[in-house]
This record gives C-alpha cells, structure tokens and sequence, in this order.
C-alpha cells in the first residue's frame, strides 16, 4: 500500500487536540496584531482615550476660564466706567450788574448817572412840589422841588430840569442838575402879573433833558404841574 507524503504523522486523538491549539494561538496573536497599543481595543487605547478626554476637558476648562475672566475684566471695566466720576465745565451764567455808575441810596432806590440813560429809556418827571402849596403873596419866592428818575425806575443824577411858570408871570430860573438822590430845587420870584384868586391855579411847564442832546429828542420827558393861589 502506497501512502501519500504528509508533513504532520500520527494519531488522530494526538493531531486534533495540537490544531486546535495552533488555531487558538493564531486566534490570539490575529488579536494583538489587529488592536495595536492605539486601537479601540488596546488596553493603551483607553488609556489614550482617557489621557484625550482629560486634555480635551482641561482645554475647555482652560477655555471657560479665559472667557470667564475676559467676562470678569469687561464687566470691572465696565463698572468702573459707570461709578467714575464724571467731570463737568462749570457753566457761567452772566448776569447784567445794571447801568455803569449806580449807587444804592439808604432809601433803598438806586441812584444812575445821566449818562446811563439811552434810549429805549426815557427820563420821567415824577414828582413837582411847590412851597408854600398856596401862593398868597406876590413878595415870597416860590421854591419848586423836583424829582427825576427814567422809565426803568432807576433815580437819576446829572439830569438838567427846566422851569417856567405858563403863562409867564414868575421869573424864569436857570436850568439845574439834579442831585444824587434825583432832586434838583428851582427858585422863581412871582411877578405883578402873578394872579392871586380864590380857587385859581397857575401852571409850571418842568421839562428834564441830557446834556448834549436835542431839547425835542432824545431821553427829554415833559410835564406840567400846578400851583393853587388865593387872596
């Protein structure tokens, strides 16, 4: 009997339990080759894997941090933005002290030059007084006392009055200046023609001007005034 050349001889109970196990052996070895130390299987991979995780989760830590702390700087920033202190230009408000040259009078009026008075403002003759107020002599001169002030209300200094009795039967004083408290006193002397009667009144034009201006113009202001006589 001719047997064929075989590379494995022996009994059968003998050569299955040795394939097996070579089989086994390839089994293994295919399985440490196929996972590697980086494969999903490999004990190394998981420790990689971890390691990975670690980093990744370290990075975006590092990350949240980082914002956190941009967040925190921003909004210190902006806090401080808000609670500092801001700092103004004190404005200037410019308040007009009045005509040049006023006093304040102890009656509590304020007393201005002539030459603070131009027009939009005019003079006014506020105020005539006569004495005696009743005229019952032609021999007693007759004092007028007059008061000058402007349409502002202010008392006025330096204004020249002029006065003559309407119609003419006193003498005519020569134009005055009115004192710093605005007055100014004319004197006129009655003439013959001075009429003494019951109940019968003379008349007195008072005018009060600037010096420098036209008796018809300017801050000029005009009035009549009246002084009772009897016998």
């Amino acid at each position: 009997m001719i047997r064929s050349a075989s590379p494995w001889r022996g009994p059968k109970w003998v050569r299955w339990p040795l394939t097996i196990a070579g089989v086994a052996m390839l089994a293994v070895l295919g399985y440490f080759a196929s996972a590697g130390t980086a494969g999903p299987l490999g004990p190394a991979a998981d420790t990689t894997t971890t390691a990975s995780g670690t980093t990744g989760s370290s990075s975006t830590a590092s990350t949240s941090t980082d914002t956190s702390t941009t967040s925190a700087t921003t909004s210190t920033t902006a806090t401080t933005a808000t609670t500092a202190p801001v700092t103004t230009t004190p404005s200037t408000t410019t308040t007009s002290a009045g005509p040049e040259g006023q006093i304040k009078l102890a009656s509590g009026k304020t007393s201005i030059p002539i030459s603070s008075v131009s027009l939009p403002a005019r003079l006014i003759v506020d105020g005539v007084r006569f004495s005696p107020s009743l005229v019952v002599s032609r021999g007693r001169p007759l004092a007028i006392r007059v008061h000058i002030s402007d349409t502002r209300g202010y008392v006025v200094r330096g204004a020249l009055v002029f006065v003559r009795s309407t119609p003419l039967v006193t003498s005519t004083p020569l134009e005055q200046t009115t004192d710093q408290a605005g007055y100014v006193t004319l004197t006129a002397v009655p003439k013959q023609t001075f009429p003494l009667k019951r109940g019968y009144h003379v008349q007195f034009f008072v005018r009060a001007r600037k010096e420098g201006e036209s008796l018809l113009a300017g801050v000029s202001s005009r009035r009549l005034a009246q002084v009772a006589t009897t016998r």
